[in-house]
Protein backbone atom coordinates (compact mmCIF):
# COMPACT_ATOMS: atom_id res chain seq x y z
CA UNK A 1 0.00 0.00 0.00
CA UNK A 2 1.37 3.29 -1.07
CA UNK A 3 1.66 6.13 1.73
CA UNK A 4 0.78 9.93 1.16
CA UNK A 5 3.67 12.21 0.08
CA UNK A 6 4.65 14.50 2.71
CA UNK A 7 4.34 17.39 0.13
CA UNK A 8 0.73 16.70 -1.51
CA UNK A 9 -1.74 18.91 -0.05
CA UNK A 10 -4.82 17.22 1.93
CA UNK A 11 -8.04 16.52 0.68
CA UNK A 12 -10.65 19.15 0.26
CA UNK A 13 -13.46 18.81 2.63
CA UNK A 14 -16.76 19.56 1.72
CA UNK A 15 -18.39 19.48 5.26
CA UNK A 16 -19.89 23.06 5.78
CA UNK A 17 -22.30 24.61 8.54
CA UNK A 18 -24.30 26.51 5.69
CA UNK A 19 -26.49 24.42 4.41
CA UNK A 20 -27.77 23.85 8.17
CA UNK A 21 -28.07 27.45 8.72
CA UNK A 22 -29.93 27.50 5.66
CA UNK A 23 -32.44 25.23 6.78
CA UNK A 24 -32.95 26.97 10.26
CA UNK A 25 -33.21 30.19 8.65
CA UNK A 26 -35.68 28.93 6.68
CA UNK A 27 -37.79 27.36 9.89
CA UNK A 28 -37.68 30.75 11.44
CA UNK A 29 -39.08 32.64 8.31
CA UNK A 30 -41.76 30.37 8.11
CA UNK A 31 -42.45 30.83 11.70
CA UNK A 32 -42.27 34.27 11.65
CA UNK A 33 -44.49 34.37 9.31
CA UNK A 34 -47.19 33.15 11.94
CA UNK A 35 -45.89 34.11 14.64
CA UNK A 36 -44.79 37.94 14.22
CA UNK A 37 -44.83 39.20 10.02
CA UNK A 38 -43.51 42.22 11.00
CA UNK A 39 -40.12 41.64 12.33
CA UNK A 40 -39.20 37.59 12.57
CA UNK A 41 -40.35 36.94 9.13
CA UNK A 42 -38.02 39.65 7.27
CA UNK A 43 -35.09 38.98 9.41
CA UNK A 44 -35.36 35.24 9.49
CA UNK A 45 -35.51 35.51 5.40
CA UNK A 46 -32.79 38.16 5.44
CA UNK A 47 -30.45 35.64 7.30
CA UNK A 48 -31.89 33.36 4.77
CA UNK A 49 -30.83 34.52 1.59
CA UNK A 50 -27.43 35.49 3.31
CA UNK A 51 -27.06 31.89 4.13
CA UNK A 52 -28.05 30.57 0.94
CA UNK A 53 -25.57 32.83 -0.64
CA UNK A 54 -22.79 31.26 1.53
CA UNK A 55 -23.36 27.84 0.45
CA UNK A 56 -23.39 28.48 -3.22
CA UNK A 57 -19.83 29.99 -2.17
CA UNK A 58 -18.82 27.49 -0.04
CA UNK A 59 -19.80 25.18 -3.15
CA UNK A 60 -17.11 26.80 -5.71
CA UNK A 61 -13.99 24.73 -6.62
CA UNK A 62 -10.79 25.39 -4.72
CA UNK A 63 -8.27 27.47 -6.60
CA UNK A 64 -5.96 25.23 -8.50
CA UNK A 65 -2.78 24.60 -6.53
CA UNK A 66 0.72 26.13 -6.94
CA UNK A 67 3.69 24.40 -7.87
CA UNK A 68 6.51 24.76 -4.97
CA UNK A 69 8.94 24.93 -7.87
CA UNK A 70 7.54 28.01 -10.26
CA UNK A 71 5.38 29.16 -8.00
CA UNK A 72 2.90 29.14 -10.82
CA UNK A 73 -0.45 27.66 -11.11
CA UNK A 74 -0.25 23.78 -12.20
CA UNK A 75 -1.58 23.01 -15.60
CA UNK A 76 -4.77 20.77 -15.08
CA UNK A 77 -3.94 16.74 -16.38
CA UNK A 78 -4.85 16.39 -19.96
CA UNK A 79 -8.63 14.44 -19.99
CA UNK A 80 -9.48 15.27 -16.45
CA UNK A 81 -12.23 17.39 -15.32
CA UNK A 82 -12.22 20.96 -14.11
CA UNK A 83 -15.89 20.52 -12.72
CA UNK A 84 -16.21 16.82 -11.89
CA UNK A 85 -19.54 15.43 -13.06
CA UNK A 86 -20.72 14.34 -9.74
CA UNK A 87 -21.07 17.46 -8.34
CA UNK A 88 -22.96 18.53 -11.15
CA UNK A 89 -25.27 15.85 -10.17
CA UNK A 90 -25.44 16.66 -7.13
CA UNK A 91 -26.50 20.27 -7.51
CA UNK A 92 -28.32 19.66 -10.19
CA UNK A 93 -30.19 17.04 -8.12
CA UNK A 94 -30.65 19.58 -5.20
CA UNK A 95 -32.02 22.17 -7.41
CA UNK A 96 -34.69 19.65 -8.97
CA UNK A 97 -35.65 18.99 -5.52
CA UNK A 98 -35.68 22.56 -4.38
CA UNK A 99 -38.13 23.33 -7.24
CA UNK A 100 -40.46 20.58 -6.53
CA UNK A 101 -40.70 21.11 -2.87
CA UNK A 102 -41.38 25.31 -3.67
CA UNK A 103 -43.99 23.99 -6.37
CA UNK A 104 -45.84 22.20 -3.25
CA UNK A 105 -44.94 24.07 -0.44
CA UNK A 106 -45.81 27.32 -1.59
CA UNK A 107 -48.94 27.04 -2.54
CA UNK A 108 -49.95 25.70 0.68
CA UNK A 109 -48.76 28.01 2.69
CA UNK A 110 -50.10 30.75 0.83
CA UNK A 111 -53.56 28.83 1.20
CA UNK A 112 -52.71 28.90 5.12
CA UNK A 113 -50.93 31.96 5.53
CA UNK A 114 -52.72 34.97 3.22
CA UNK A 115 -56.01 34.67 4.58
CA UNK A 116 -55.06 35.90 7.80
CA UNK A 117 -53.56 38.62 5.82
CA UNK A 118 -56.55 39.61 2.88
CA UNK A 119 -59.32 37.50 3.85
CA UNK A 120 -60.23 39.73 6.78
CA UNK A 121 -60.54 42.83 5.67
CA UNK A 122 -63.65 44.38 7.24
CA UNK A 123 -66.14 45.95 5.55
CA UNK A 124 -68.09 49.46 6.48
CA UNK A 125 -71.55 48.50 7.40
CA UNK A 126 -75.02 50.99 7.05
CA UNK A 127 -77.25 51.14 10.53
CA UNK A 128 -79.31 53.17 8.82
CA UNK A 129 -80.16 57.05 9.37
CA UNK A 130 -79.17 58.26 12.34
CA UNK A 131 -82.68 59.82 13.01
CA UNK A 132 -82.92 56.41 14.02
CA UNK A 133 -80.88 56.54 17.25
CA UNK A 134 -82.74 58.82 20.04
CA UNK A 135 -79.99 61.08 21.94
CA UNK A 136 -78.35 60.55 25.08
CA UNK A 137 -79.66 56.45 24.73
CA UNK A 138 -77.84 53.13 24.05
CA UNK A 139 -79.21 51.26 20.98
CA UNK A 140 -78.32 47.58 20.49
CA UNK A 141 -77.65 47.27 16.90
CA UNK A 142 -77.82 43.58 15.29
CA UNK A 143 -76.16 43.50 11.90
CA UNK A 144 -74.15 41.36 9.17
CA UNK A 145 -70.73 42.51 8.92
CA UNK A 146 -70.38 40.51 5.58
CA UNK A 147 -73.60 39.70 4.18
CA UNK A 148 -72.41 37.39 1.54
CA UNK A 149 -71.03 35.10 4.44
CA UNK A 150 -74.47 34.99 5.97
CA UNK A 151 -75.06 34.49 9.60
CA UNK A 152 -71.70 33.84 10.50
CA UNK A 153 -71.08 37.17 10.63
CA UNK A 154 -74.05 38.57 12.35
CA UNK A 155 -72.14 41.27 15.03
CA UNK A 156 -73.96 43.25 17.51
CA UNK A 157 -72.82 46.99 18.78
CA UNK A 158 -73.70 49.46 21.62
CA UNK A 159 -74.57 52.60 19.60
CA UNK A 160 -75.32 55.74 21.71
CA UNK A 161 -76.23 59.31 19.90
CA UNK A 162 -74.09 62.30 22.27
CA UNK A 163 -75.99 64.80 20.07
CA UNK A 164 -73.57 67.37 18.43
CA UNK A 165 -69.62 67.62 19.04
CA UNK A 166 -68.85 70.71 17.25
CA UNK A 167 -71.36 71.21 14.98
CA UNK A 168 -70.72 67.52 13.28
CA UNK A 169 -72.70 64.51 14.80
CA UNK A 170 -71.33 62.26 17.88
CA UNK A 171 -71.43 58.55 18.33
CA UNK A 172 -70.17 56.46 20.56
CA UNK A 173 -69.98 53.12 19.02
CA UNK A 174 -68.55 49.78 20.90
CA UNK A 175 -67.86 46.40 20.31
CA UNK A 176 -70.48 44.04 22.15
CA UNK A 177 -67.57 41.06 22.41
CA UNK A 178 -65.95 40.94 25.66
CA UNK A 179 -61.92 41.48 25.35
CA UNK A 180 -61.23 38.75 27.27
CA UNK A 181 -62.01 36.08 24.98
CA UNK A 182 -64.64 37.17 23.02
CA UNK A 183 -67.95 35.95 25.03
CA UNK A 184 -70.65 38.50 23.72
CA UNK A 185 -71.11 40.90 26.94
CA UNK A 186 -75.00 42.45 27.66
CA UNK A 187 -76.49 45.30 28.84
CA UNK A 188 -76.83 45.50 32.88
CA UNK A 189 -79.98 46.99 32.64
CA UNK A 190 -83.47 47.21 31.01
CA UNK A 191 -83.64 45.65 27.29
CA UNK A 192 -86.89 47.12 26.12
CA UNK A 193 -87.27 44.10 22.74
CA UNK A 194 -91.03 44.99 22.63
CA UNK A 195 -89.57 48.55 20.90
CA UNK A 196 -87.07 47.05 18.60
CA UNK A 197 -87.77 47.98 14.61
CA UNK A 198 -85.93 47.17 11.65
CA UNK A 199 -83.73 49.18 9.12
CA UNK A 200 -83.14 48.44 5.55
CA UNK A 201 -79.85 49.13 4.76
CA UNK A 202 -76.97 48.89 2.04
CA UNK A 203 -75.75 45.85 4.43
CA UNK A 204 -79.30 44.31 4.73
CA UNK A 205 -81.39 44.69 7.53
CA UNK A 206 -80.36 45.76 10.83
CA UNK A 207 -82.53 45.02 14.25
CA UNK A 208 -82.06 47.80 16.51
CA UNK A 209 -83.13 47.60 20.35
CA UNK A 210 -83.50 50.37 22.80
CA UNK A 211 -81.28 49.46 26.25
CA UNK A 212 -80.56 51.27 29.31
CA UNK A 213 -77.39 49.89 30.79
CA UNK A 214 -77.58 51.69 34.04
CA UNK A 215 -74.94 49.56 35.64
CA UNK A 216 -72.92 49.37 32.31
CA UNK A 217 -72.08 46.13 30.28
CA UNK A 218 -71.11 42.41 31.67
CA UNK A 219 -69.60 39.09 30.27
CA UNK A 220 -72.00 36.43 31.25
CA UNK A 221 -69.35 33.81 30.14
CA UNK A 222 -66.42 34.58 33.27
CA UNK A 223 -67.76 37.44 35.02
CA UNK A 224 -65.66 40.86 33.10
CA UNK A 225 -67.86 44.03 33.94
CA UNK A 226 -67.35 47.35 31.56
CA UNK A 227 -68.87 50.68 32.58
CA UNK A 228 -70.99 52.63 30.49
CA UNK A 229 -67.72 54.50 28.21
CA UNK A 230 -66.68 50.59 28.13
CA UNK A 231 -64.24 50.93 30.65
CA UNK A 232 -62.95 47.78 32.51
CA UNK A 233 -64.77 47.56 35.82
CA UNK A 234 -64.06 44.06 37.26
CA UNK A 235 -63.17 40.68 35.68
CA UNK A 236 -60.64 39.01 33.56
CA UNK A 237 -60.82 41.04 30.77
CA UNK A 238 -57.06 42.59 29.44
CA UNK A 239 -58.46 46.15 28.45
CA UNK A 240 -61.67 48.17 27.62
CA UNK A 241 -64.34 47.05 25.15
CA UNK A 242 -63.13 47.66 21.65
CA UNK A 243 -64.83 50.58 19.71
CA UNK A 244 -65.66 51.36 16.04
CA UNK A 245 -64.58 54.38 14.16
CA UNK A 246 -68.03 55.61 12.61
CA UNK A 247 -68.93 58.15 9.42
CA UNK A 248 -72.31 59.71 8.40
CA UNK A 249 -72.82 59.19 5.03
CA UNK A 250 -76.24 60.34 3.28
CA UNK A 251 -77.69 60.74 6.50
CA UNK A 252 -76.88 57.10 8.02
CA UNK A 253 -75.01 55.87 10.58
CA UNK A 254 -71.35 54.17 8.75
CA UNK A 255 -70.08 51.84 11.56
CA UNK A 256 -66.16 51.39 9.86
CA UNK A 257 -62.84 49.76 11.33
CA UNK A 258 -62.74 48.53 14.96
CA UNK A 259 -60.08 49.64 17.04
CA UNK A 260 -58.69 48.84 20.62
CA UNK A 261 -59.23 50.84 23.57
CA UNK A 262 -57.29 51.21 26.77
CA UNK A 263 -59.24 53.21 28.69
CA UNK A 264 -61.53 56.33 28.50
CA UNK A 265 -61.82 59.47 29.91
CA UNK A 266 -64.65 61.45 30.47
CA UNK A 267 -68.04 60.73 28.94
CA UNK A 268 -70.15 61.10 25.84
CA UNK A 269 -69.18 63.62 23.14
CA UNK A 270 -66.26 65.04 25.34
CA UNK A 271 -64.59 61.96 26.38
CA UNK A 272 -60.90 61.12 25.33
CA UNK A 273 -60.81 58.18 23.83
CA UNK A 274 -56.63 56.43 24.33
CA UNK A 275 -57.20 54.11 21.00
CA UNK A 276 -54.51 51.78 20.04
CA UNK A 277 -54.59 49.29 16.62
CA UNK A 278 -57.13 46.54 16.99
CA UNK A 279 -55.82 43.85 19.40
CA UNK A 280 -57.32 40.03 20.12
CA UNK A 281 -59.03 38.68 22.79
CA UNK A 282 -56.79 38.76 25.93
CA UNK A 283 -54.18 40.86 24.97
CA UNK A 284 -53.63 44.47 26.59
CA UNK A 285 -53.54 47.96 24.31
CA UNK A 286 -50.88 49.78 26.55
CA UNK A 287 -48.28 48.70 29.21
CA UNK A 288 -45.17 46.69 28.60
CA UNK A 289 -47.34 43.37 28.84
CA UNK A 290 -48.58 44.12 25.55
CA UNK A 291 -45.00 43.96 24.07
CA UNK A 292 -45.24 39.85 24.73
CA UNK A 293 -47.97 39.64 22.14
CA UNK A 294 -47.14 38.76 18.61
CA UNK A 295 -48.53 40.78 15.97
CA UNK A 296 -52.21 40.43 15.15
CA UNK A 297 -52.49 39.57 10.97
CA UNK A 298 -56.16 41.25 11.13
CA UNK A 299 -55.02 44.50 12.05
Amino acid sequence: MSQQRLDEPPAATTATVWPISFAVDVAALLVGLIVNPEVIAPLGGAIAVLAGFGWVRSGRPAQEPTSPEAGRPQAAPRGGERFPRSRFLERATLALGGLVAAAVALPVAGLAILPSFVGQRRRSVDLGPIGAFPESRFVIATFLADPGTGEVSRRAAYIRNNGLLDGLPSFTAMSSRCTHVGCPTQPNGPVFNQQHHAEHTANGQVCLVPTLPAGGFGCPCHGSQFDMEGNRTAGPAARALDRYEFSIRNGHLWLDRLFSVSHVEGTGASARIHRFALRGPGEPAAGPESWLYPVDPIR
